[in-house]
């Protein structure tokens, strides 16, 4: 029998049919890219979470061990008497917004924010940003480069994903900041314990990744003049190693519940967020390609398993959440989307059946395994 893809409608809602197989812990379903279960009927995600995170989800001693940890990493940071202890990149959206509220209210840190406008900031995110540069009152700028736009047409073109530009030139210009500044610590929100991510392979970004998507392209010499010059990922480490610089993921030390953060935000400043992700309009268009490559399992499906290994939600309300019609359509911003990439809805729907593994041999693999070992993803 010849498997057939998932309807439109069906992709829309994160499910390829109402008798899939799905986890018995959570609502990964046995036709997402390289998922298995074990005798019990749990999934490999599950498994690789509970090793590494269940004994943190379940012992507030280990908690409290780990917030003292990052309490220690900030006292080092302030002692160094920069003129600030740490950079935050703020999008507009929950996780950024929170780590610079814990930052400046909660350990009092001295912090630089940027943003990385990359042609696809929404006006809505902009606002939350002024907000909170003057709520926190901290320095700000943003950077915006044509170039990276321009590469996510190439992007989008070659490989069906556009996000890694902007990937890469974030991460970049972060370690150019934080090295012209001589900033310790560089501050993110994004974890494996509390983000539902796709799987690597449809989202490298690393340099080696870029550099063979590019070979062939009419960009080289803009290149040597632009963010992308240097492989700052290895520099980065390397300033970790000789204890210059870190990186600092703080949900990896800090209980992390977007529901109170929202909660917080509103009550205490103002400041309300709309679905996640609404800090870039071709969010919508990335989630349905993935959903394309991932046999029709979206955001929500990996959010929603992250959530209840973290003990947030329960499976039957997941479950719930993902029968119901809640008018998710991948045309969301389509038409700007393709607007802005110069391209037809013809293109477009040639250009999503392509992806990033062709790319993805020698180092950029090895780059892939690295990300997924930091950042303690199976």
């Amino acid at each position: 029998m010849v498997a057939m893809e998932p309807t439109l409608q069906q992709v829309n809602h994160g499910m390829t049919d109402t008798g899939v197989k799905r986890c018995a812990r959570c609502v990964m379903p046995e036709n997402y890219p390289g998922i298995a279960f074990d005798a019990e009927g749990v999934c490999n995600f599950c498994r690789y979470f509970e090793t590494h995170w269940g004994s943190w989800v379940a012992s507030e001693k280990e908690k409290a061990r780990s917030e003292a940890k990052l309490r220690g990493i900030f006292d080092a940071a302030k002692q160094k008497g920069k003129p600030y202890d740490a950079l935050i990149g703020i999008s507009g959206g929950k996780d950024s917004s929170y780590c610079l509220y814990l930052c400046r209210k909660v350990y009092g840190l001295k912090v630089l924010t940027f943003t990385m406008h990359n042609g696809f900031l929404p006006d809505a995110a902009k606002h939350r940003i002024q907000k909170l540069v003057e709520a926190f009152d901290v320095p700000h700028f943003y950077h915006r480069d044509p170039l990276v736009l321009e590469l996510a047409r190439v992007f989008m073109r070659k490989t069906g994903n556009f996000c890694a530009p902007c990937e890469l030139a974030t991460f970049n210009l972060s370690a150019i900041i934080a090295r012209e500044y001589d900033i310790p610590l560089i501050v993110l929100g994004s974890s494996s314990r509390t983000d539902g991510s796709p799987p690597k392979v449809l989202n490298p970004w690393d340099p080696a990744y870029f550099a063979k998507v590019l070979k062939d392209e009419p960009y080289q010499e803009r290149l040597r003049c632009s963010l992308f010059a240097r492989n700052y990922l290895v520099r980065a480490g390397l300033a970790r190693v000789f204890g210059r610089r870190r990186i600092v993921i703080l949900p990896d030390y800090v209980e992390w519940d977007e529901e109170k953060i929202a909660e917080l935000f509103e009550q205490d400043f103002g400041i309300q967020f709309d679905e996640e992700h609404s800090d870039c309009i071709a969010s919508g268009v990335a989630d349905y390609l993935y959903r394309r490559k991932c046999k029709g399992s979206g955001r929500k499906v990996m959010k929603y398993s992250v959530l209840i290994r973290g003990g947030k939600m329960s499976r039957e309300e997941a479950l719930e959440r993902l029968g119901e019609n809640d008018g998710d359509s991948p045309t969301l911003n389509l038409d700007r989307f393709i607007e802005l990439m110069g391209m037809t809805r013809d293109e477009f729907n040639e250009a999503s059946e392509r992806s990033p593994g062709s790319y993805m041999r020698g180092l950029p693999r090895f780059y892939n395994a690295l990300r997924r070992r930091v950042r303690r993803q199976v």
